[in-house]
């Protein structure tokens, strides 16, 4: 049965929609729940949270924290957060302002290679929003350096690509910290797109469980039944709740539909939603 989806962005991150048409959007699929899990900030949750009321949709007030594992990002979901929280806001203060150096850094680059990046300027055309990469491969395809966004990333932005300036990050038990510190529960996002071996999937969910990790995404855009099979198996066997999203974007990622992923892979029951939380 498709209910929920616990993984959705808005324009306040790197989605394509406002909080409110996401909302909107979830209520004609029929969804019952959605999380709006916006990258590093926690902006649009009051304008989703009204939405929710207008269009009989619930909305669970979250975010998604990115965090640092062996020069790797790890992605933790944060779900029933008080986004008034006051270690909560410091935390995302804190990287707002790590961000926005890089971010200078990166339009340096870019700028410097013909490209005029104004930060002042981005961040006055996307206010409330998380200025991240996804910004500037949009600049880069309307200069017409790449294609696509996708290329943009892949050529140009991602690890070992000219415009690429790592990030400063929580490590895995601070990201789960600041998630309980606000009264939420800390998931672990997309556990396949680390491509980490047994044995690192293995010290993860170690270290997760520790740190008092609740849930794991085991359904999410793309997977296979196989993959999905397996995340739940070890889900199981460090006593995670398993959560289901599909990583929505709007536009900005086009192939990933909200509530059923790319193939109608992604069909989760609120009781998912109801476990995690149960879960303490």
């Amino acid at each position: 049965m498709r209910e929920i989806d616990l993984h959705v962005h808005t324009n306040i991150s790197d989605g394509s929609e406002t909080p409110e048409n996401t909302v909107r959007l979830a209520g004609e699929l029929g969804l019952r729940a959605i999380a709006v899990t916006d990258h590093d900030n926690v902006g649009g949750i009051a304008e989703a949270a009204a939405a929710g009321e207008k269009y009989g949709v619930e909305v669970v007030p979250g975010l998604e924290l990115a965090c640092g594992w062996y020069g790797r990002e790890i992605h933790m979901l944060g779900y029933d957060i008080d986004p008034d929280s006051e270690e909560l806001q410091e935390t995302v203060r804190w990287i707002i302002y790590d961000r926005r150096k890089r971010n200078e850094q990166i339009a340096k680059l870019i700028s410097d290679d013909g490209v005029k990046i104004d930060i002042d300027e981005l961040e006055a055309s996307h206010r409330g929003s998380t200025i991240g990469r996804p910004h500037f491969a949009l600049r880069l395809v309307e200069a017409g350096r790449a294609k696509t966004l996708q290329e943009a990333f892949d050529t140009l932005l991602n690890p070992g690509c000219k415009y690429f300036i790592r990030r400063n990050f929580l490590t895995l038990e601070e990201g789960a910290e600041t998630i309980r510190s606000a009264g939420g529960k800390p998931v672990i996002a997309h556990p396949g797109q680390y491509r980490l071996d047994r044995a690192g999937m293995e010290e993860l969910l170690e270290r997760g469980k520790k740190a008092m990790v609740a849930g794991l995404e085991c359904y999410y855009s793309g997977y296979t039944e196989e993959q999905t099979a397996l995340y739940r198996s070890y889900a199981r066997r460090y006593g995670l709740c398993v959560t289901a999203g599909s990583d929505w974007h709007g536009k900005n990622k086009e192939r990933i539909n909200l509530g059923s992923g790319i193939d109608g892979e992604l069909c989760a029951p609120y009781e998912l939603l109801e476990k995690l939380r149960e879960h303490d």
